[in-house]
């Protein structure tokens, strides 16, 4: 083993992991773009998969022309980073050009996806053309023998997924959060353009490479079954990525970290697969043969993994329980691993052991090894495509489980053909197989969602499986509720009060309201609950198309008929992107509640994000953030604070509830810096909501906070603070090793806008309504003693808000 073998396959090491940090920084940016919504996304990927596909095609096609491959593959590495340097550019005309698209194509919503689809071929074709080359290019370079093929193109394989899961790694986990995606790209290009220096480099040191001669025959129908086989292989491994991510999604936190660790455990078998079949390579075994065992035994075990999950989970129970950050992220590569790494083990020596039955074609290494990776990257679009609008939409998670394992199984079957030496009893195997995935291991019976009819008293009603998510309604008691992926609930009945609350006080609080946007539907009570003010026009998004189902069929008569008012409009769009796009304005812009360590949730709360809502307002105009304080750390909060300061001249803080366990918070952004007007409605309504006065939900000005805020840093698209470092403080607080920002830390809060507040808000007021915040704060205070169990405290914090109360009236 020489050094110049050693340094080509760390040099391809590197280029995996390097187009791997490439496609996932480009995959973030353009959903910034172009919005999160599930098929936007599927397209994107399947435009630079496309690039892939053809760099592949065309460059193992052209590699036999030149005689030192391993100086084209250097040179393919220096396109990439040329072209990657281009994005920056292309990326901001496309961010100016959006708005007009929107404008033209925005109300068609396939003609706009198709759109989507040709600006993401612009982006990524050219780079990941040139990416697609270097397999066949390198391969070429290595091997000198046709029989050489299986064994030295296995191993690049192998070695160049194992890059791709580094590349992973450092996307999810290191990067971005250490320096943000900017100078992370940056990075990256620096490295392209090292493997390409010391590829053209080493080249020159390298005598020129005979290319093997190519034989015409045994080569048209032998080499046309590596390639159907090659598709399907390519079809059902993407579709399998796609599915199993969906079922991971409904026991983990979803946020950036655990979708990294199931991509990165699926790259991790397969290239345990590619080490596999270059093992077994070294021994005589028929390779047609091993062809079937594998497609079988890994059909079995595809079917198996639905089973397997649930078992691991129990049930769907969510994994992680109350352990800490490290020990969440190796329960969750355990569970993963434990899941698709025997199916992957097997499955993932198709493809090189493809290569090894290209030998007999006669192909000369570059051109076959560009072919296969072609066909099996158009099979991975296929995939990407079929799981993201048809299998999950149409067939299910788990029945879309099964279809591929039956597709394992088929083509194990019908690979049979190619060997005239097999057994004929051999054929009834696969029959057998089929048989036992359509009876024993029948998907139906497993549960979609988790409900517990015992001590939840749970039923559910309805569920949907769409490309965007697993949407149920599920009745508690008497309550309804809606659930996605099994644990994040939008919102219910339960909480009807609370919800009408959020969507009614930001209008309360303008002059004059006459056309509201509400980012986030749910099941639909706030929005609904701004119809019983006198506004003309409400639009209302929603990213998942199931929830805006659930919330028409279930709750119609909670949200005040939302969907037949002439004034309301409901969108299915991502929210985010539809204020980019749209050139509408509004009086008052409010955001739902969301989870923030959900992945997304955190571009929610950026500074280009406000930016956009502000300009969206009409003058006079107000942008309400609703806040889950019960889960956010001190930290995050005071991040978003920082955040919208940058962006808003006055904010104001409310509260959205005065619970001790579960309190939110509301950070009012004004377009203008004025007091609050004696014309608003929250002065000339009842006054009072769940008999308490409305204006005890004020808390105060955040500008007395702008010094310490500044010590924090601003949550942006280039450095996205929330959405990396959420996840974290989820676990750490279930592992008791740090606190929301609720209990004492909160009220601490609240105590010291209050007592700092200059009352500038409220000084065009009477003065005896300028008392009801601090009656409000003693109200809240009271809660949480009683919570605590300091009864006699609390006693005592109700009777000073009962006093301040009774006296402050006119």
């Amino acid at each position: 083993m020489n050094r110049n073998f050693l340094l080509l396959h760390l040099l391809f090491f590197l280029t995996g992991a390097t187009a791997l940090v490439y496609e996932l920084l480009w995959m973030k940016e353009l959903g910034l773009l172009f919005g999160n919504a599930s098929h936007a996304m599927a397209t994107t990927l399947a435009a630079f998969f496309l690039g892939l596909a053809v760099g592949s095609y065309h460059w193992g096609r052209r590699v036999q022309r030149h005689a030192k491959p391993l100086q084209l593959y250097g040179i393919l590495e220096l396109c990439v980073a040329v072209c990657a340097g281009g994005y920056f550019l292309i990326l901001d005309g496309y961010a100016w050009l959006y708005p007009y698209l929107f404008a033209l194509f925005g109300d068609n919503r396939v003609l706009f996806m198709a759109v989507k689809f040709l600006l993401s071929l612009g982006i990524l074709f050219p780079p990941a053309y040139f990416m697609g080359g270097t397999l066949p290019v390198v391969s070429h370079a290595v091997v000198r023998q046709a029989k050489q093929l299986g064994k030295k193109v296995s191993l690049l394989y192998a070695v160049n997924t194992l890059g791709a899961v580094a590349g992973v790694f450092l996307a999810g986990f290191v990067l971005p959060p250490l320096l943000g995606f900017n100078s992370s790209y940056l990075g990256v290009m620096a490295a392209t353009l090292l493997i390409a220096v010391v590829a053209i480099a080493t080249a020159r040191e390298l005598p020129a490479h005979a290319a093997v001669e190519e034989v015409k025959s045994r080569t048209t129908r032998g080499f046309m079954s590596l390639q159907v086989l090659a598709f399907l292989s390519g079809m059902a491994m993407l579709s399998l990525q796609v599915l199993w991510g969906r079922m991971f999604a409904q026991v983990l936190q979803n946020s950036v970290y655990t979708y990294a660790i199931i991509l990165m455990m699926f790259l991790f078998s397969m290239s345990l697969g590619s080490m596999l079949a270059n093992r077994l390579m070294h021994f005589r075994l028929d390779p047609v043969s091993s062809m079937f065992i594998l497609l079988l035994g890994g059909g079995l075990l595809v079917a198996l993994t639905p089973f397997e999950f649930i078992w691991l989970s129990d049930n769907l129970h969510y994994i992680g329980g109350n352990e800490d950050w490290r020990d969440y992220v190796a329960k969750v590569m355990l569970q993963a691993l434990l899941v698709m790494g025997p199916p992957l083990f097997l499955l993932g020596s198709v493809f090189p052991f493809l290569l090894k039955l290209s030998e007999r074609s006669a192909l000369v290494a570059g051109r076959a090894v560009g072919h296969l990776v072609a066909i099996n990257t158009v099979g991975a679009i296929t995939g990407a495509l079929l799981a993201g609008f048809f299998i999950l939409d149409f067939i299910g998670l788990w029945s879309g489980i099964r279809l591929m394992a039956i597709l394992y199984v088929l083509a194990a079957w019908l690979w049979l053909d190619r060997s005239r030496r097999h057994d004929v009893r051999a054929a009834y195997i696969p029959a057998a197989m089929i048989l036992l995935l359509v009876s024993l291991l029948d998907t139906g019976r497993l549960p979609v969602v988790k409900v517990d009819p015992v001590v939840d008293e749970e039923s559910l009603l309805q569920v949907w499986e769409g490309s965007a998510g697993t949407v149920a309604v599920i009745r508690r008691g008497e309550q309804l509720k809606i659930k996605v992926d099994n644990y994040y609930t939008l919102g219910g009945t339960g909480s009807y009060r609370l919800e009408q609350f959020q969507g009614r006080l930001p209008l309360l609080l303008h002059d004059n309201p006459r056309s509201v946007y509400v980012l986030g539907l749910g099941t639909g009570i706030s929005a609904g609950a701004t119809l019983s003010l006198p506004i003309e026009k409400l639009v209302v998004t929603e990213l998942l198309p199931e929830v805006i189902e659930a919330s028409a069929q279930y709750f119609g008569r909670y949200n005040n008929d939302l969907f037949y008012d002439p004034r309301a409009r409901v969108i299915n769009e991502d929210g985010r992107n539809y204020l980019r796009g749209t050139r509408e304005s509004y009086d008052v812009i409010i955001s739902d509640l969301f989870v923030p360590w959900k992945a997304g949730t955190g571009n929610l709360y950026s500074l280009e994000h406000y930016r956009t809502v502000f300009q969206r307002l009409e003058e006079g105009g107000l942008f309400m953030q609703w806040l889950p304080a019960y889960q956010l750390s001190k930290s995050e909060m005071f991040i978003v604070m920082r955040t919208m300061q940058e962006v808003f001249p006055q904010i104001t803080v409310w509260r959205g509830n005065f619970s001790a366990l579960k309190p939110i918070v509301g950070l009012l952004g004004h377009r203008s810096k004025k007091p609050l007007s004696r014309q608003a409605g929250i002065l000339r309504q009842s006054g009072e909501e769940a008999g308490v006065p409305l204006l005890a939900y004020y808390v105060g000005s955040l500008e007395p906070l702008r010094g310490q805020l500044a010590e924090f840093p601003i949550n942006s698209d280039d450095h996205p603070v929330i959405e990396f470092l959420s996840p974290v403080t989820q676990r750490r607080i279930k592992a008791e090793k740090q606190h929301w920002l609720a209990g004492d830390e909160l009220i601490e809060l609240m105590a010291t806008l209050l007592q700092k507040d200059d009352r500038y808000y409220l000084s065009a007021l009477p003065e005896y309504l300028k008392q009801l915040p601090s009656a409000g704060y003693h109200l809240h205070f009271s809660q949480l003693l009683k919570q605590q169990g300091r009864l006699t405290g609390a006693e005592k914090e109700m009777l000073r808000y009962r006093e301040i109360t009774a006296s402050n009236k006119p």
